[in-house]
């Protein structure tokens, strides 16, 4: 894929402190794009990057989405096995990012503009209007 400046990457990593996460925030930056951060901070700076730069996901983003979970995401712990299990970060992740992507569709009603957003195919009219999303795009962005 193509990155320009006017670009922005959203990087999802619970930990942050994993090499292909960073190299990605790194590259992003370096490329002049705005990198957003979905991770959570209490476990990424409870634990040593894995990185050869010593830095973690979060050092390199202009905007970080902190998920709130547990460290090692595994919000249960079962006596038995003497661990936790139980990931919270997908969910959480979810509804974050719905909600900046719901504030940013209001954002940009406020200031005056019409943002294109996909319909739900179970709604009457719904393939239409993603039909004309897809053909807008398709040479733009490669995974259409």
């Amino acid at each position: 894929y193509s990155m320009n400046k006017n670009d922005v990457v959203v990087i999802i990593s619970n930990s942050g402190r994993n090499g292909v996460c960073v190299d990605m925030a790194q590259l992003a930056k370096d490329s002049g794009l705005t990198v957003i951060a979905l991770t959570n901070l209490n476990h990424s700076k409870s634990m040593s990057s894995r990185h050869p730069s010593g830095k973690k996901l979060y050092e390199f983003a202009d905007i970080v989405l902190d998920n709130m979970g547990c460290i090692g995401d595994a919000s249960v712990y079962f006596e038995k096995i003497g661990r936790n299990a139980s990931p919270t970060s997908t969910s959480s992740g979810a509804a974050i990012l719905n909600a900046v992507a719901a504030g940013c569709i209001e954002k940009m009603i406020e200031d005056g503009f019409t943002p294109e957003v996909f319909s739900s195919s179970n709604v009457d009219g719904g393939d239409a209007v993603n039909e004309a999303y897809l053909s807008k795009y398709k040479d733009i962005i490669k995974s259409l």
